[in-house]
């Protein structure tokens, strides 16, 4: 027989995909759990469906490991690499040096599951690549939602080039050539191409860092609830801890270039607190910046909170529970600089849960997202 054509593997894709969106309506499939499940259900449907069309089944190749793609197909140059994911529909792809690649392939397709969803469908694998992005070194981004115009790869000046010319040229991925439409994509954007995160958080299609004062308003009014929210040390005295993981979380994720100044510029603001004292109080200016911060209609998701501080937390009220603590202990140091002025005696640890208190009701609960 000769080898499987392009056009032949993609109709082995069609009825495998379309045999295991049958198999989880009717129950027979796995349950979805992790990447593991996941290529084993796969790899079985793609092996499944080269029977039924009276192929060899045993053309396909599951390399497992580091090799990319996960799969490739004897002798057709067509390789297919596999994802899965409970709901999100972007993934981490390969790195852009890709010294794992196979040799002699002609053609990648994306063959995904998307468990919450039932859906396992399949596309060509860089047809879903806006950008690299990057974690320790660039890689492909993967979206499967992504119109195939809003690629990276063509022709019009905005583009790396065609994905004959830079993906299968003959000598691999011409890596070079996408490093540096990287780097000066980033130029154009006013940022620093860099890689250095130490793991692989997936910042949101940059190539680069960007000051924080350079942020859009509202990707700003984000970014800093979310830093409140997950470092409330932020409010603790100055010690050589106080940022610790902040600023290392600003650019795994978000590529965002943050300094101390961000949180705590110098000076103080006026607060009315009654039970500590009939007249205004000065309090550090950290204390408005958190209230600015907690106050805004940004959405949060609760797992990136859970990341953060490596802890689980049940519900939102499990997690402010936990978090009015956190501030507590955080805002304690600023009962000293005010001792002189409690004419009502009530002590470090009221006035700490007063802070605490205040900065918890400017929290719209709903904003914070669990889900299931």
């Amino acid at each position: 027989m000769s080898a499987l054509s392009v056009e032949e593997i993609s109709k082995v894709l069609d009825l495998a995909c379309e045999m295991g969106r049958e198999a989880i309506k009717n129950k027979s499939a796995p349950s979805y759990s992790d990447s593991t499940v996941s290529e084993e259900f796969l790899v079985d449907l793609l092996k499944q469906a080269m029977a039924q069309l009276g192929y060899d089944a045993n053309l396909v190749n599951h390399h497992g490991g580091h090799a990319f793609p996960d799969v490739s197909i004897t002798g057709s140059g067509v390789g297919i690499e596999l994802k899965g994911a409970t709901s999100n529909r972007k993934f981490n792809g390969n790195s852009v040096v890709a010294s794992t690649m196979l040799p002699n392939l002609k053609k990648i397709f994306l063959m995904y599951w998307i468990g919450s969803a039932g859906d396992i469908g399949y596309k060509d694998y860089f047809d879903c690549v806006a950008t690299p992005v990057v974690t320790h070194s660039p890689r492909f981004q993967l979206d499967i939602d992504l119109d195939k115009n809003a690629s990276m790869f063509g022709t019009d000046p905005d583009k790396v080039g065609t994905i004959d010319d830079v993906i299968f040229t003959g000598n691999g991925i011409d890596s070079e050539k996408i490093i540096k439409w990287m780097s000066d994509k980033a130029k154009r954007k006013g940022e620093t191409p860099w890689w250095i995160s130490t793991d692989e958080s997936l910042p949101t299609g940059s190539t680069g860092l960007i000051q924080l004062n350079k942020v859009a308003k509202d990707k700003k009014k984000e970014f800093m609830k979310y830093s409140f929210l997950g470092f409330p040390k932020i409010l603790a005295k100055s010690s050589p801890t106080k940022y610790a993981g902040l600023f290392e979380w600003a650019i795994q994720t978000r590529s965002i270039y943050a300094d101390r100044d961000d949180y705590s510029a110098k000076g103080k603001v006026a607060f009315n607190i009654p039970a500590f004292n009939a007249n205004p109080i000065r309090l550090p200016r950290s204390v408005q910046v958190a209230i600015d911060a907690l106050s805004n209609d940004s959405e949060v998701d609760a797992k990136e909170l859970k990341k953060i501080h490596g802890r689980d937390f049940a519900d939102v009220d499990d997690f402010l529970n936990w978090y009015e603590d956190q501030l507590q202990q955080n805002l304690r140091h600023t009962y000293a600089k005010v001792k002189s002025l409690d004419t009502n005696n009530i002590g470090e640890d009221a006035f700490a849960q007063i802070l605490a208190d205040m900065l918890i009701s400017k929290i719209d609960k709903s904003s914070i997202t669990f889900s299931n």
